[in-house]
């Protein structure tokens, strides 16, 4: 009789332990998982932005810059990564930079795994070094203004380069003298990822950084990433988790499939997730905008200009987020405001949270006057893809501009796939711009010069050598089939109109002046509202949800600071 009870008491100490190992939490001890869609794989490329939102974010994960992005709770900082500055920056605006040349990239480890067992042991080492850093100048100046970086490193150097090392590992950069350089505005240019000398300057993906993690070989499409064994991580593995979309996300981090989602459907706080014994959240700086972008091959401007008009995007607003009913969609943005929608309503091509309208760099019209009802046409057929992301997002406003009470049955929006866009087959298209930037890096080629497959992100920029000797834009980088909007550079009727456009919009992204660049914000910002190519319909509430196995005070994502920019720094709550 006690043998009988002793067997069943150990069978029950044994199911319990069973029971706490295998359950979905206890799965992803010390483990980040974060969900994405499984057609839509991260591309990495710290130089180029990706169709894919997450992709960007990884660039915090795997690399660094001389200076990394950071944050705490009273906003953004900027920590010494691959450099720091030995004093400050001299008279004549020169800044010495001190090399870390310790750092190892993470191809000297080798890496073996056995299932779920991971094991890294030193293999031959590589450590950073100014060629390094060479390197990476060179490709950012080769990218030009498709890349970010090469806009905020040659606003600020005389020229994309450096000096030294000397035997201190020591180099300098010479900044120019049109303001007053404080160490953060110094800190911020160099904190650009720089990738290992001879890296592949057209690889699909990089994979190869000193950052917190080490990319692993992605195993049934689920992307690992480990802890740099040299690195401060505090939580061993990264992980990818894919999905069929993200109308799951918020379920499968109730059911613990996943313990981080870096966005929430609409961008508002969920019903699911409001236990504050399981979750927490935190907002940041909306980074998606949608919009209705015409055809001008079958909108004419006059009617263009009445349908922008006429478009009630307040209403629309209010119906996405359900705003004084009982199901309202209840928003908080990164600076505590609850419910603050209008504030999310665009008026112009740069989005209310920019740089450029919040600093009144441009200033839009909030109203637009009488509609003349005799131009509108009697239907505007609109087309949206739902198959690459926010398929929630297009579904309710698809339902919102097809309601006649709203619209009168004069749009008719349906959903199709991405080669119907691709072929151009609408009056207007329905669209939303992820991973925008609200500081003065606002990408405006990703507005008018993406090539409209969105099953991939090309950018459309043909440039040609002036009179001068200095690259210009070519009209070639207007071609009908080659942006959304269909503008054709030899369009007979508004050709030289959206040629134009284009020039402010290359003058905008390539300057090296920041008030030549604040200039061009005018002169696209007024263009545009002369052509009227689209509806600037509202952003989109950027915030995350995290399962309470993470401390709340070791996650900060205030501002316009990556949502991974302080992942090393994550930490698990103490048992």
């Amino acid at each position: 009789m006690n043998k009988k009870f002793l067997i069943i008491g150990a069978l029950v100490i044994v199911i319990g332990v069973l029971t706490f190992l295998l359950w979905p939490w206890n799965r992803l001890a010390d483990t980040i998982a974060i969900p994405y869609i499984a057609h839509q794989q991260p591309h990495i490329d710290p130089y180029l932005p990706a169709a894919e939102p997450l992709s960007d974010k990884l660039d915090e994960v795997l690399f660094d810059g001389l200076f990394n992005v950071s944050a705490n709770p009273s906003g953004i900082t900027y920590e010494n990564a691959l450099g720091e500055m030995v004093g400050s920056i001299s008279n004549d605006n020169v800044v010495t930079i001190r090399l870390r040349t310790d750092r190892k990239w993470h191809n000297s480890f080798n890496v073996k795994t056995d299932d779920d067992d991971i094991t890294i042991s030193d293999g031959t080492p590589n450590y950073f070094s100014a060629k390094d850093l060479a390197y990476s100048l060179q490709r950012i100046e080769r990218l030009g203004s498709l890349s970010p970086d090469y806009i905020l490193v040659s606003q600020a150097l005389t020229t994309i380069g450096f000096s030294g090392p000397n035997e201190n590992n020591e180099i300098q950069f010479k900044f120019k003298s049109d303001r007053i350089w404080t160490d953060a505005d110094i800190k911020e240019v160099l904190s650009f990822k720089i990738l290992p000398e001879g890296s592949d300057p057209v690889a699909a993906n990089y994979t190869v950084g000193t950052g917190p993690y080490l990319a692993l070989a992605p195993k049934e499409d689920i992307f690992t990433f480990y802890k740099n064994p040299t690195g401060n991580a505090s939580i061993t593995r990264v992980l990818l988790n894919p999905f069929i979309d993200n109308s799951t996300f918020p379920s499968e981090l109730k059911s613990a499939k996943i313990n981080t989602l870096l966005d929430t459907p609409f961008g508002s706080l969920s019903p699911i997730l409001e236990d504050p014994e399981y979750f927490f959240y935190k907002s940041n700086v909306s980074t998606t905008f949608f919009a209705l972008l015409f055809n001008v091959e079958r909108v004419p401007r006059e009617k263009r200009l009445e349908i922008r008009k006429w478009i009630n995007r307040q209403a629309v607003l209010g119906r996405f987020f359900k705003i004084n009913t009982q199901q309202q969609r209840s928003i908080v943005d990164y600076k505590g405001n609850k419910n603050n929608f209008k504030d999310y309503l665009n008026n112009s091509v740069f989005p209310s949270s920019s740089y450029y309208v919040e600093e009144k760099i441009v200033t839009p019209k909030e109203t637009d006057g009488s509609v003349n009802m005799a131009l509108l046409p009697d239907t505007l057929r609109v087309k949206a893809c739902l198959n690459f992301g926010l398929r929630e997002e297009y579904s309710e406003l698809i339902d919102i501009f097809n309601d006649p009470a709203l619209f009168n049955n004069r749009i008719r929006v349906t959903a199709v796939t991405h080669d119907e866009i691709k072929n151009g087959n609408y009056d207007a298209v329905l669209i939303a711009f992820t991973g925008y930037r609200s500081t003065f890096l606002f990408d405006l080629y990703d507005i008018f010069l993406r090539e409209p497959d969105l099953s991939r992100y090309q950018i459309n920029l043909v440039t040609e050598t002036g009179a001068d000797g200095k690259a210009v834009v070519s009209p070639r980088s207007l071609t009908a089939g080659k942006n959304f909007f269909r503008m054709d550079a030899s369009n007979p009727n508004e050709g030289a109109d959206f040629v134009r456009l284009l020039e402010s919009v290359y003058g905008f992204m390539s300057t090296r002046e920041i008030g030549d660049k604040q200039a061009y914000a005018q002169f696209v910002h007024q263009t545009e509202e002369e052509l009227g190519l689209g509806t600037w319909l509202f952003s989109v509430p950027s915030l995350s949800y995290f399962r309470t196995q993470f401390n709340p005070q070791s996650i900060d994502l205030y501002g316009v600071a990556s949502q991974l920019s302080t992942i090393e720094k994550w930490k698990e709550q103490k048992k």
